[in-house]
């Protein structure tokens, strides 16, 4: 194995000393933020990080996920930045007997690897970086001849996932270069679909089921029995009701039960084309492919349970079968995660020694300018309830809200998806700027940095029992029916309580930290001024989630907010017009499909004159609302007349 000094010589890398000063410099003169003592030192331990994965991967040591937890505001995606266009100088001004390094950057979102690559190739003052996605694909030269690739999560996880995709050479082509393999992975912000989780609800299949036809049930016959034997096993198990509401862990294959692994794709591809709109007696495209696309849904979660394992769960009072995959090689090339809040993800603890955490120096950051204000509840504030209990809590909280803050501020709301539309129009609330996002779609987001304060209302809670057991086994291997009723490991008696409320912790303190406390003005790594709203479980749990942003924010000062969305007089909504804004968050966030009108109304709270003005700006096919539907893929429809006509928006898939 080559020495340290010995691979310096061969390869041309980065030293830690000019990472640290490029990303110092950048820092005070591009971003206007102050540098500290201990930001120096993280920085010196991200480019040390880096440097030990390429040496890892040239090397052929087995690579270990190194993972980087610096607190949000800390330069971590800038460092990415700088790292990856001194590398592409490196390579260009090393001698021709030195190696060049081939960098892989992935980051959430299309927008964030082209912002990405638009930094890199800025920074290096010439075009160093590629971005290979959906809405741009590299070019076969632009990968070989580009130093620094930038993909999506979504797109590495797609040339990763199946064996099909890699004898394809999918994941040749982003991890090789005309210098070779790439040699250091970037992961900017956890990767979000490193488990697939698959689901077999018995409705959903014996509607699936019996939508096949006789002549592909010739065709496909060994398929059909075997979903017709996982039908019957679903069936059988729904009767179950063992310790944590299921039961009976299922592993089959060669000395399994008489299910083994089986290709749906055959069946799935033909059943695509059926008319499953004539099979209801409509004639209609969307309903068509909506049916399509669920019952190809079903197939898939079907075809994933028969080829791994199952478990029997309940969903709220219906039987369903679980199994989940790694679906992320742990063999990447010198694999980083920048992670800022990785403490409180469980999932690197259960990567055991294949995961590292590199210790973050202290001192990076202070909140003690930033005030959380916290509500306790004994409610639900899950999607459930939060949706259920909507028309009233909304206008309670912007009632509170308008009375603790001034017309000058700058209000950033992070609620759930279902829900996101009963926000007022920001021309109905007294401040300067009123910004929105849902749960999924606010990690790493930059859109809000200028807001002074934080609204977080209701958490995103992910199944209690299915998300923790099917993020176990993919890591830890299935279990049997012993661990489901009593779920322990390494110490935590209640194992999925326990990633429960990490996995909260982590979304609230990601949402919490969108706002303008990301930047940093005094040495001590100090923010401006700024308040965060938070409803919490009343409890233990909400205890551990104020704790978590207690530990991951040091210095924030937490104060009582009293204030209670199930209690007090009823507010008045605001905003009696058409709310065209909060007509778009709807449309946006729904299905494809049909929405009638009538529901759409209900959503909005349109009293019967406001419904009536809202189907004439639609019917005005140039109206600013109907073309900015248009632009979501929806379109306004009436069907019949008089009485009995219909009026709908309709989504396309």
């Amino acid at each position: 194995m080559l020495d340290f000094i010995g691979l310096h010589e061969e390869y041309a890398l980065v030293s830690p000393q000019t990472f640290v000063d490029r990303v110092s410099h950048e820092w005070t003169t591009s971003y206007h933020n102050v540098p500290s003592a201990s930001l120096r030192k993280l920085w010196a331990s991200m480019a040390s990080t880096y440097q030990e994965a390429i040496v890892d991967t040239a090397t052929g040591v087995t690579p270990r996920w190194r993972v980087l937890w610096p607190p949000t505001g800390s330069g971590k995606t800038l460092g990415a930045k700088v790292y990856a266009a001194l590398q592409a100088e490196q390579n260009a001004a090393a001698a021709k007997d030195r190696k060049p390094v081939g960098i892989l950057i992935v980051t959430r979102l299309i927008a964030q690897a082209d912002e990405m690559v638009a930094g890199i190739n800025a920074l290096a003052g010439r075009q160093v970086a590629v971005a290979d996605h959906t809405d741009h694909r590299a070019t076969n030269e632009q990968l070989s001849t580009s130093a620094v690739l930038v993909i999506t999560h979504q797109a590495y996880v797609n040339a990763t996932q199946t064996l099909t995709s890699t004898q394809a050479g999918k994941w040749e082509r982003l991890t090789h270069w005309r210098g070779g393999r790439r040699l250091l992975t970037i992961v900017d912000e956890a990767l979000c679909n490193v488990i697939e989780e698959s689901q077999v609800k018995v409705d959903r299949l014996g509607q699936a089921i019996g939508f096949i036809p006789f002549e592909l049930r010739t065709i496909h016959a060994a398929e059909v029995e075997a979903l017709e034997t996982l039908y019957v096993d679903l069936g059988h198990h729904a009767g179950v009701s063992a310790g944590f509401g299921g039961g009976a862990c299922m592993a089959w294959g060669p000395e399994g039960a008489a299910h083994g692994p089986v290709s749906l794709g055959p069946l799935r591809a033909a059943m695509l084309g059926l008319p499953y709109d004539n099979y209801i007696g409509k004639n209609d495209a969307t309903e068509r492919n909506r049916i399509a696309g669920q019952i190809d849904k079903t197939l898939a979660a079907a075809e994933a349970v028969l080829d791994q394992y199952a478990y029997f769960a309940l969903k709220g009072k219906e039987p369903t079968l679980n199994s989940s995959a790694l679906v992320v090689p742990l063999d990447a090339p010198g694999p980083v995660v920048l992670d800022a809040t990785a403490r409180e993800d469980f999932i690197y603890k259960l990567m055991e020694d294949r995961a590292v955490t590199i210790p973050t120096p202290s001192g990076v950051r202070d909140y003690s300018s930033v005030t959380l204000r916290v509500a306790w509840t004994r409610s639900g504030i899950g999607k459930g309830t939060m949706v259920e209990r909507a028309k009233t809590r909304f206008p309670r909280l912007i009632q509170d809200l308008t009375q603790r803050l001034g017309p000058e501020r700058k209000v950033f709301f992070c609620v759930h998806k279902a829900v996101e539309h009963e926000l007022p129009e920001a021309s109905d609330l007294p401040f300067a700027k009123v910004a929105k996002a849902h749960w999924g779609a606010v990690d790493g987001s930059n859109d809000y940095a200028d807001c002074d304060a934080a609204v977080i209302f209701g958490l995103p809670f992910r199944d209690a029992t299915t998300w923790p057991s099917n993020v176990f086994f993919a890591l830890q291997g299935v279990q049997g029916d012993d661990w489901l009723d009593n779920p322990t490991w390494n110490g935590q008696l209640n194992l999925r309580e326990h990633m429960v409320r990490r996995q909260l912790a982590a979304s609230v303190i990601q949402a919490i930290n969108r706002i303008c406390i990301r930047r940093v003005t005094d040495e001590h790594g100090g923010c401006p001024a700024a308040d965060v709203f938070i409803v919490l479980p009343s409890g233990d749990r909400g205890n551990d989630i104020l704790a978590s942003i207690r530990r991951e924010m040091p210095g924030i000062n937490v104060a009582d907010w009293p204030f209670d969305p199930d209690a007090g007089p009823k507010a008045r909504k605001r905003g009696a017009g058409t709310p065209h804004g909060r007509l778009l968050t709807f449309m946006e966030n729904r299905a494809p499909g049909r929405t009638s009108l009538q529901v759409v109304a209900r959503e909005l709270g349109l009293k019967p004159n406001a419904k009536k003005e809202l189907q004439k700006y639609l019917r005005n096919e140039n109206h600013p609302t109907t073309l900015a539907l248009r632009a979501i893929g929806v379109t306004y429809v009436v069907s019949g007349k008089g009485r009995g006509g219909k009026s709908e928006l309709v989504k396309a898939a």
